[in-house]
């Protein structure tokens, strides 16, 4: 079946495929890393509250100005990630996850 993507030249779309692609890459390496099952129950829950803190930040960071890209997108979703996962218990290693400084500030203050 071949379809036709009507949206592949929306330079919008195109940004929101590559942000998520970059979760996705950065999502898999780090539950590798941890020794998870993508289909862990407990990710349900984790992915939901991740999503929460990730949304609000990206929201506070957009409001300042602040122009990132899709890579440092992505990293800011694996901060929350990783934020939600410790707060259930599971060890999460701080070196090597990809969040910017700047946006670490931005989920600081968004998690007060």
């Amino acid at each position: 079946m071949n379809e036709r993507d009507d949206w592949v030249g929306d330079p919008s779309v195109r940004k929101m495929r590559s942000v998520f692609s970059h979760m996705e890459a950065e999502q898999s390496k780090l539950l590798k890393k941890l020794g998870m099952s993508p289909f862990d129950i407990r990710l349900r829950s984790v992915r939901e509250e991740a999503r929460d803190v990730f949304e609000r930040t990206w929201s506070l960071a957009n409001s300042r100005g602040l122009n990132v890209d899709e890579v440092e997108i992505a990293g800011l979703y694996m901060c929350c990630l990783a934020w939600g996962l410790r707060k259930t218990g599971i060890q999460v290693p701080t070196e090597g996850l990809p969040c910017e400084e700047h946006l670490n500030v931005l989920l600081q203050e968004v998690l007060q």
